[in-house]
């Protein structure tokens, strides 16, 4: 049974809104998001000053695969309800009995160092986590496009139906 035209237009309505606060959610997140990695460089930047641009560059950075691993696990659920629905998570990584905790890799650039290395690192992690939520509402986003999608074209269905009856 097909609905009517008020109750699609009410569920349009709905969805519209939707998509407008996840615009918004989604801008704010990028505004965010780019806050937090100027912060992580000029920390970076002002820890490269102060141990000198020798001490903290690339050069630092191991270059055998098997050293340089993430400290983070991206899980990715996909819900089939009516529509599938991509929802991303993201963890630090647990230790296994294999294998010891994840290196951190701030000890790359020695034992002590400056505490602008280490905001920067939280800056850039927390970045992480913001890009997961930035994800997520992309993904809802998405969602709620195709289904106004569809409900437009049902309800453009239905309209020429009723003036082909009438």
């Amino acid at each position: 049974m097909s609905k009517s035209i008020d109750v699609l237009s009410e569920e349009i309505d709905e969805l519209l809104l939707r998509k407008l606060e996840l615009m918004q959610e989604k801008v704010q997140k990028n505004v965010q998001m780019e806050t937090l990695l100027k912060d992580g460089h000029i920390e970076l930047a002002k820890a490269k000053y102060i141990r000198g641009k020798e001490n903290i560059s690339i050069l630092q950075v191991p270059n055998n695969e098997d050293t340089v691993t993430s400290l983070f696990d991206l899980e990715t659920n996909v819900n089939d309800n009516d529509e599938p629905a991509v929802c991303f998570d993201i963890s630090l990584k647990k230790s296994s009995s294999e294998t010891d905790e994840p290196k951190d890799p701030v000890k790359w650039f020695g034992v002590l160092v400056p505490q602008n290395l280490r905001k920067s690192q939280k800056r850039f992690q927390e970045s992480i986590y913001l890009a997961v939520k930035i994800a997520n509402v992309q993904a809802e986003l998405t969602s709620v496009l195709s289904k106004l999608k569809a409900l437009h074209i049902e309800k453009d269905n239905l309209c020429s139906a009723n003036d082909v009856k009438t």
